[in-house]
């Protein structure tokens, strides 16, 4: 069986990754594709996953991005036609339910980002089958267009962790040690075209190194406009791509104006709060509402929560025996794959 699986973002190759090696393992021919986009296609290297990188990434501009976006089609559309899959995966691909349904690819989409509506509805009524948290509004989906929609119960970032085992060498490569009081911090996806609004993530970490100078806060930023702005507080601030996977095991905190990453660490165990200034997707209010996760967006209460959270052991304990009882999205995914496939 040929597989075709599109990455267009970071936590898409975390999401993918354990499913690929599996298909492979079993004897699958696996094609991946990718597009230039930060440093996604380097943490595709680092897993030792072999891609061919169709496109770039079109920007916060709206022109930028539809003309990106349909170059990339093109693109992906002639080397589809060459390589002929019996079958695309993708989460939320714009340019693969494109091309999938126009050359006739039997495809599978993985949408949790009911949020992100204008996506959604270039994609959902494009796939032969969506799959989706229990907690994204099926109602969306449905009224995008989607056909057919099969539930999970949890988020797709317990697949980001399926075979995986976090290792100390990247406290080593930042220069850290272990028992250290560690934050992650990321900020909001400023090129989403799902964010409207800048959160107050600069003004919290600019207080917390204040009040808590001992603090180690490992910043991961989404460009060089990021990086400047930041630089101004002492934060640690990585040059090259970080095993975040590996870091939520050895951090105190994760605050994140996004929400896949904070997603991540939640599911990893790791004390989590949202500062997003958007409104949630569903799967983010499903662990606020576990106790997996914390949103707060006025300065003060996110300092002082920040303060009362960091280290806590019975977060990090709650939140593994809370993710315990939810579903591998790959098990859904694979299922809704395999009923295409027999048809």
């Amino acid at each position: 069986m040929k597989y075709w699986i599109d990455v267009t973002s970071l936590p898409h190759v975390h999401f993918f990754r354990a499913l690929i090696k599996g298909l492979e393992k079993s004897g699958n021919e696996v094609l991946v594709t990718s597009r230039e986009f930060g440093i996604m296609n380097d943490i595709l290297e680092k897993n030792g996953i072999h891609y061919e990188s169709v496109g770039t990434h079109g920007g916060k501009d709206l022109e930028g991005k539809l003309v990106r976006s349909s170059e990339r089609i093109v693109g992906l559309a002639r080397l589809m036609a060459r390589e002929k899959p019996d079958i695309a995966l993708s989460k939320h691909s714009i340019e693969s339910a494109r091309v999938s349904f126009g050359l006739g690819i039997p495809s599978v989409m993985v949408i949790d980002h009911d949020t992100a509506s204008k996506q959604t509805r270039l994609t959902a009524p494009l796939a032969d089958v969506i799959v989706s948290p229990e907690a994204t509004d099926s109602g969306n989906l449905c009224r995008y267009g989607a056909s057919e929609v099969k539930k999970f119960y949890g988020v797709c970032e317990v697949a980001h962790f399926r075979d995986f085992r976090p290792s100390g060498k990247v406290l080593k490569e930042l220069g850290l040690k272990k028992g250290r009081k560690i934050v992650i911090a990321r900020t909001e996806p400023l090129l989403s075209s799902h964010n409207f609004h800048e959160s107050t993530l600069f003004s919290v970490l600019k207080e917390l190194k204040e009040r808590r100078g001992e603090l180690e806060i490992v910043f991961i930023p989404r460009g060089e406009k990021d990086s400047a702005k930041f630089r101004e507080i002492d934060l640690i601030i990585p040059e090259t791509s970080v095993d975040t996977l590996s870091l939520y095991s050895f951090a105190g905190l994760m605050i994140g104006a996004g929400s896949c990453m904070n997603r991540e660490a939640a599911v990893g165990g790791c004390p989590t709060i949202s500062v997003c200034p958007d409104r949630l997707p569903g799967v983010d209010r499903f662990l606020v509402e576990k106790g997996m996760m914390h949103h707060i967006l006025d300065k003060d209460g996110i300092v002082e929560k920040a303060l009362e959270m960091i280290g806590s052991g019975r977060h990090r304990e709650r939140n593994g025996n809370t993710v315990k009882a939810f579903e591998d999205p790959h098990e859904t995914l694979m299922s809704a794959a395999g009923s295409i496939i027999e048809q």
